[in-house]
């Protein structure tokens, strides 16, 4: 077995699975805590024992939010704010799993740098076989912060251009009941 670097992240974090709930039940009751993570080593452990994302059935969702701040819009402090969409093409078993993995080990290793504090999670859903997220849920847009959450919607632009196959980069306030868009890169 490989050993890493017990070396601590700069934030401890919480893995959460939510498998697919019919329309009549408590969507929160489908909510599991995977793993907390506090370290390299605890976060690679975590890592290996879950599934790609290409792997999980249609209709669930893996979280990987700060601990303490819970996956729900609904919920402090994630009321009032909002989350940068990644729509990735139906190459599922590809840009998907790749997306999801850059994002956990960019939000780990500090890779969104100063913009980190602006950060409460991400999360995969994999709602269809033509419908694909990845979402970056930040903290609530004000105007004093603004500006660094379209910041980090530039950052994540880089990966369209760059790298993967990616239908769209929006953002959208979580409490919004249409599916407009309130930034689109």
């Amino acid at each position: 077995m490989t050993r890493y670097a017990n070396v601590p992240l700069s934030f401890n974090w919480t893995f959460w699975y939510k498998d697919k709930c019919a329309k009549d039940d408590d969507w929160r009751m489908n909510f599991q805590k995977l793993f907390e993570v506090s370290t390299v080593t605890e976060f690679i452990e975590a890592y290996n024992k879950t599934k790609l994302p290409s792997r999980l059935p249609l209709g669930a969702s893996y979280y990987f939010f700060k601990n303490g701040i819970q996956p729900m819009w609904e919920e402090e402090p994630n009321k009032g704010a909002g989350a940068w969409v990644i729509v990735v093409t139906n190459r599922i078993s590809n840009d998907l799993n790749l997306i999801w993995s850059d994002m956990l080990f960019t939000l780990i290793t500090s890779g969104f740098k100063e913009l980190s504090c602006y950060l409460c999670g991400i999360t995969c859903n994999v709602r269809d076989k033509q419908t694909q997220k990845v979402t970056i849920w930040t903290v609530k847009t004000t105007l004093e912060n603004y500006e660094h959450i379209i910041k980090i919607g530039k950052i994540l632009q880089t990966l369209k251009q760059n790298v993967y196959e990616i239908k769209s980069i929006k953002y959208k306030l979580h409490n919004r009941l249409s599916n407009d868009f309130d930034y689109v890169l």
